[in-house]
């Protein structure tokens, strides 16, 4: 593809010669024929030596290549990727090797492959993808464009919003985790809820997200949630959030729009997060956060409190050694 077409295409000004480009990559492995991309100033260096027959730049470099100067490199980068390597297509329709339950509409344009199970009432919009293995049970919505990786679980009743994508071995609506003790044994509580997730959201693989007790789990509009999280029943995601692996929410908490949940972070239960909070790896939160809230640790505090106790953590062991010294000094003084 010439660099006129990609510049256009991505909203760029292209600066040089109009080549043709035939693949894309990092600054350091790039080769003439490449186009690449600088969007941190401390690769700075790497972009005056690369190889690359072209970069993607915030503001013109010295060198002598073609280059397209745009705001936002690394959203360039990303759409020239999808020019270059587009999604590949399906031909549409439901293999028989499909099980398709009665009063069930599937598009026309949607692909079900071999080994599919949708059961009855339920609705499949057009341009989905179903990959083999999936599950998708009673009275389900699945809206347009959607793609449903091999070995998706929808349990009854659940809703996904337009263009979601669902990685491999996601269970969207299994029972929340809930019991009472009877005097005897752990009674289950019945899970009547549903799970409901809004548009262009992407699921990593081996994702739980747990159906309410009796209302709706609900995951908002543009949420991007990495592999192995697990969502517990009641929880609420707000718009354009970000939760990355190995996190875990408890139940009934409720998280604004625009929240990050870094990797291995915890949500206790019934807790209520502001949005454009940001909650660092490994951190734990019990209590309620504001709005633009920094936290990290566990228990969480505020990121910057936090960082002053991990000063003083890292010198505790010489500060024991000098209270044990003068301990000993005021011993031998008695």
């Amino acid at each position: 593809m010439f660099l006129s077409r990609i510049s256009e295409a991505i909203g760029g000004v292209l600066n040089g010669k109009d080549v043709e480009i035939t693949g894309i990559s990092s600054l350091d492995e790039a080769g003439p024929d490449d186009i690449s991309f600088l969007s941190n100033p401390k690769y700075a260096h790497m972009a005056l030596t690369s190889k690359a027959g072209a970069i993607i730049v915030s503001s013109l470099i010295d060198k002598e290549i073609p280059q397209i100067v745009m705001a936002n490199p690394y959203l360039g980068f990303a759409n020239t990727l999808k020019l270059l390597y587009p999604e590949k297509t399906h031909k549409p329709g439901v293999s028989e090797m499909a099980f398709v339950g009665a009063n069930t509409v599937i598009g026309k344009s949607s692909t079900v492959f071999p080994n599919v199970y949708v059961g009855g009432n339920s609705e499949i919009g057009e341009k989905c993808v179903i990959y083999p293995g999936c599950f998708i049970g009673d009275g389900c919505r699945i809206s347009d464009g959607c793609i449903l990786y091999p070995n998706v679980v929808i349990y009854d009743g659940c809703v996904i919003g337009r263009e979601c994508i669902v990685h491999s071995g996601v269970v969207i609506g299994g029972d929340g985790f809930g019991f009472v003790w009877d005097g005897e044994k752990h009674l289950k509580i019945p899970q009547k809820g549903i799970v409901r997730i809004g548009d262009f959201v992407e699921i990593g693989a081996n994702c739980t997200i747990d159906r309410a007790a009796l209302t709706e789990t609900i995951i908002g509009n543009d949420v991007k949630i990495d592999d192995m999280v697990h969502i517990a029943h009641n929880v609420t995601v707000g718009d354009h959030s970000i939760i990355v692996a190995q996190t875990g929410i408890a139940g009934s908490s409720k998280l604004g729009s625009h929240v990050t949940l870094a990797g291995q972070s915890g949500i206790v239960g019934h807790v209520t997060i502001g949005d454009g909070c940001v909650v660092a790896s490994k951190a734990g939160v019990h209590n309620n956060l504001k709005a633009g809230s920094i936290v990290s640790g566990a228990p969480a505090m505020d990121h910057r409190k936090w960082l002053r106790v991990q000063a003083v953590v890292k010198n505790l062991p010489e500060l024991l050694k000098r209270v044990q010294e003068l301990e000993r000094r005021l011993d031998a003084k008695d």
